[in-house]
């Protein structure tokens, strides 16, 4: 995250350090109208705390691409104090890290290192979400800050294909991007950040996880966090999906990349869901087909292919992207969709699934590794109404994977799709 430098090394060597068995199970702390999820790691050095409130993109109207990430981002750029620095550098400069995540039905605000860091910090932010800044000045850096996370979105064909399989399959606000454009951004007025934060920053909905060394300073700090919040309930959300047609959806765009880029969008189970098990087994043996040795691996946007499974939403997307200039594009899909008719039609080997499984669990362990993960994994779980703990039962359920469940799920989700296709722009194109 752009905030998280100063402290992204102190960070990495905490997770790295950590093992899992160290974690007691999640207790719940009453922090005064609102619940703390806490998960207490005794080989931590740091702690990552993060409030959840439900102003996600859900809550956007039509006429409000980018409006929800407009407010986060003006709490972070609040002055701590007339002509002080904005909250993000304060929290900085007392060794914190504080960055925000939109989500399609919730905006989390994360903070980062130190008991005594949080401890400083979390009063700083609790007087810019009581009483955040919305002055043409704030705004205006608001959008520079969020006009540079649109431009390195725009710079990952990933990201890009994400994008329109999100808008081709949910519907509404759930369906914008999570930063906006830039046009839609110059739109707004002071007036309209303030209503969109009058009407969805509420206590109640809103509730912190913590994962790390916790202890009564970060209890004391979510409760500060939360009773920065105006009091009053805001009514819960459903996300609508938009059907699958009988032939795939072909979507097409035009950027400043070096080959083309496809993605295939499916409709998939959210975190907690019977089949969610088996469909990371489905992750692995789609992330394996293009798998190729070497001595190194490549970073993320130079390898040929991977995927993104959107699990913390309901209903949930899994998108597989193929790099173009690694594979060719048509052969790609063409691999995809022959791998994933063979697996409805017939069951996997026992010794090639067994394989796989190990690979999904591997994957699995990768993405609750660090406390930023962990405090996710349970601010996901307890937002879908589940077990805080509900990742943990995740190893055991892939094991317990069969080929029929495999088989089973590959028919269900995995038969129909979008495609999206990003393809190099042509020199003086000015095309989308």
């Amino acid at each position: 995250m752009r905030r998280a430098s100063a402290l992204g090394a102190l960070i990495l060597l905490g997770a790295t350090a950590l093992a899992p068995a160290a974690a007691a199970p999640t207790t719940v702390v009453d922090l005064g109208g609102a619940r703390g999820y806490v998960r207490a790691d005794a080989v931590a050095s740091l702690v990552a705390l993060e409030l959840y409130v439900p102003a996600g993109l859900d809550r956007q109207t039509p006429q409000q691409n980018g409006l929800a990430a407009l407010v986060a981002e003006s709490v972070l750029e609040t002055p701590v104090a007339p002509n002080g620095p904005a909250l993000h550098d304060a929290v900085e400069a007392d060794g914190g890290a504080l960055a925000f995540v939109i989500t399609p039905q919730s905006v989390r605000f994360a903070l980062e290192g130190t008991p005594d860091a949080i401890a400083a910090a979390a009063p700083l932010l609790a007087r810019a979400l009581a009483a955040p800044s919305f002055t043409p000045l704030t705004l205006a850096a608001a959008r520079a800050a969020l006009g540079s996370r649109i431009a390195a979105q725009d710079g990952d064909a990933r990201f890009v294909v994400l994008q329109m399989l999100r808008e081709s399959y949910y519907r509404d606000g759930a369906a914008f991007p999570s930063f906006g454009n830039a046009g839609s951004l110059t739109a707004f007025a002071p007036s309209d950040a303030q209503a969109f934060y009058a009407a969805w920053y509420r206590r109640g909905g809103a509730f912190v996880s913590v994962a790390g060394r916790t202890g009564a300073s970060t209890d004391a700090a979510g409760r500060v966090l939360v009773a920065a919040l105006p009091a009053g309930d805001v009514a819960a959300t459903v996300l609508a999906s938009k059907p699958f047609a009988v032939e795939p959806k072909r979507i097409v765009t035009h950027r400043d990349v070096v080959a083309p880029y496809v993605g295939v969008g499916f409709a998939a189970p959210p975190l907690g869901d019977a089949d969610f098990a088996a469909v990371l087994v489905v992750r692995a043996l789609l992330d394996g087909v293009f798998e190729r040795g070497g001595a190194t691996t490549p970073l993320p946007m130079l390898s040929p292919s991977g995927s993104l499974y959107g699990y913390d939403t309901s209903p949930a997307q899994f998108v597989v992207w193929i790099n173009g200039d690694a594979i060719d594009p048509s052969v790609g899909l063409g691999a995809v969709i022959a791998l994933l008719k063979g697996a409805a039609t017939k069951p996997i080997a026992q010794n090639v699934l067994d394989r796989y499984k190990e690979t999904a669990r591997g994957e699995w362990a990768l993405e609750t590794l660090s406390l930023d993960d962990r405090a996710t994994a349970i601010g996901s779980a307890v937002a879908r109404g589940l077990d805080a703990d509900a990742a943990d039962a995740v190893p055991a359920a892939i094991a317990a994977v069969t080929p029929a469940d495999l088989e089973r799920v590959a028919k269900k989700y995995f038969q129909k799709f979008d495609v999206a296709l990003v393809m190099p722009r042509a020199a003086g194109s000015d095309g989308g």
